[in-house]
């Protein structure tokens, strides 16, 4: 504002003084006739005396002058030199780094399928780069020979408006001679991700060969070829995956190869291995004064259990407790079947019992001694020696009615060993029982330690 006023002063002292001037040199002198001498130097002096006419006059020739300046700025500001406006720096990351090379005779490892690059200059510049990206960054190695190189990383097709930087600036690389072998493919599968109770058979792969394309010397590094199947969650059934092969040196370290094809497919059958079992019924408890348990009858003889193959080997029958403390009279009851260590599935998982009472008669004990230990599955041509028992005999605790008691005792039980699949040497095996199901009855041992020793031995 001070400046425009300090304008309008001066235009004004200047315009009045060159006003009065001119007018005493000429403007008397030619005024038109119709305005009369007199009458014309009378009215022109008056203006020129007037000072608000030449105040006027000095403001419009003031605010002409602004706007000659101020366009004249504009078009100055217009074609300022482009280094005068501020920079701009910006990093473009994952850029593809071009090889330029015989890529049908040659083999190049070490060049890095992506660099970044950072650039500075005007903003416009450096916006329209970024966006557009029609820039090449490359590695220029037509004329190398075959060996060990380290190359400058180079690029094109960017405005010479920018600072361009790569990173990195050199890479270290290898030309070998090209060459393809052909290679068999080993799956790989973890069993840890296989639920409990589930086994994996042998892995399957399709294709099993594969065509792998590198330079002389690493193929003759080449150690593994594998294709790893893995999974989130554990697995309770067959899987089949699509699965990238990997191609691993001694050491296990990742060699940098062309497979064909690149991906595999790999089978795993898993399963979930199965056995049938007889069901054994366990009373326990003791039932109410008055109430004799005659017998216990299960709704069904065996139930089929999975697991691992190990674990149910050894398994040769489930044993079922049933509790009678609260028995008071015939009942049936639903009794769960407990899982014993190792079995992920029993099919069914409840048995009905059926058990029969009968009342006002008193529980009894009573002790069969002497029966002997029978053996079944020995393998011909072997021979059982008993250590202990030493005669080969075991004693029966017996519980239930007279009756019951009475029959138990002529020669109802059977007691044997299952020696199937045992070979020479010392064993300890389970004594099983066959007798009846409505006497409650217990072994003075549960097993037998026997020696098993070829015929004709001493």
């Amino acid at each position: 504002m001070y400046p425009y006023r300090s304008m309008v002063n001066c235009l004004e002292t200047c315009l009045l003084k060159n006003l009065r001037n001119f007018w005493k040199r000429n403007g008397r002198n030619r005024l038109p006739h119709h305005f009369g001498k007199e009458r014309g130097r009378n009215r022109m002096d008056k203006f020129m005396d007037n000072p608000w006419f030449v105040r006027i006059v000095a403001m419009a020739l003031a605010f002409l002058m602004f706007l000659s300046v101020q366009d004249m700025g504009n078009k100055n500001g217009a074609s300022r030199p482009n280094g005068m406006e501020n920079n701009e720096v910006e990093t473009i990351t994952d850029v593809p780094l071009e090889k330029y090379y015989d890529s049908e005779n040659l083999v190049v490892t070490g060049v890095p399928d992506t660099v970044e690059v950072t650039i500075e200059g005007q903003r416009r510049f450096v916006e329209a780069t970024k966006r557009q990206r029609d820039f090449t960054v490359y590695v220029d190695l037509s004329d190398l020979s075959i060996g060990n190189h380290r190359v400058p990383i180079l690029y094109k097709n960017f405005s010479d408006k920018l600072k361009v930087k790569v990173e990195p600036v050199y890479v270290e690389i290898s030309i070998q001679e090209k060459m393809t072998k052909e290679f068999d493919v080993e799956p790989e599968f973890n069993n840890n991700i296989l639920a409990e109770g589930f086994e994996a058979e042998r892995p399957m792969v399709e294709p099993n060969k594969v065509q792998i394309t590198a330079g002389k010397e690493t193929l003759e590094k080449i150690s593994y070829v594998k294709a790893s199947i893995d999974a989130k969650g554990l697995i309770t059934d067959t899987i089949e995956r699509d699965t990238k092969v990997t191609v691993l040196d001694r050491e296990l370290n990742k060699l940098d190869v062309y497979v064909e094809p690149e991906y595999v497919t790999v089978t795993v059958p898993v399963n979930n291995p199965r056995k049938t079992v007889p069901l054994k019924i366990k009373q326990v408890g003791t039932p109410p004064d008055g109430i004799v348990i005659k017998r216990m009858e299960p709704d069904l003889d065996e139930v089929m259990i999975f697991g691992w193959t190990e674990i149910l080997k050894s398994i040769d029958e489930i044993e079922v407790e049933v509790d009678v403390s609260k028995v008071d009279k015939d009942n049936v009851l639903d009794v769960p079947i407990i899982y014993p260590e190792g079995v992920n599935k029993i099919t069914p998982e409840r048995v009905k019992v059926k058990v029969v009472t009968d009342k006002g008669k008193k529980s009894e004990e009573t002790n069969v001694s002497e029966v002997p230990i029978d053996s079944k599955g020995l393998a011909e041509g072997l021979d059982v020696e008993f250590l202990t028992p030493k005669d080969g005999a075991v004693s029966i605790k017996l519980e239930g009615s007279k009756d019951q008691l009475k029959k138990a005792q002529e020669g109802a039980f059977e007691v044997f060993m299952n020696m199937e699949g045992l070979q020479a040497g010392d064993h300890e095996v389970n004594l099983e029982v066959k007798g009846p199901k409505d006497v409650k009855w217990e072994l003075s041992t549960d097993t037998a330690k026997i020696r098993i020793k070829e015929k004709g031995t001493v």
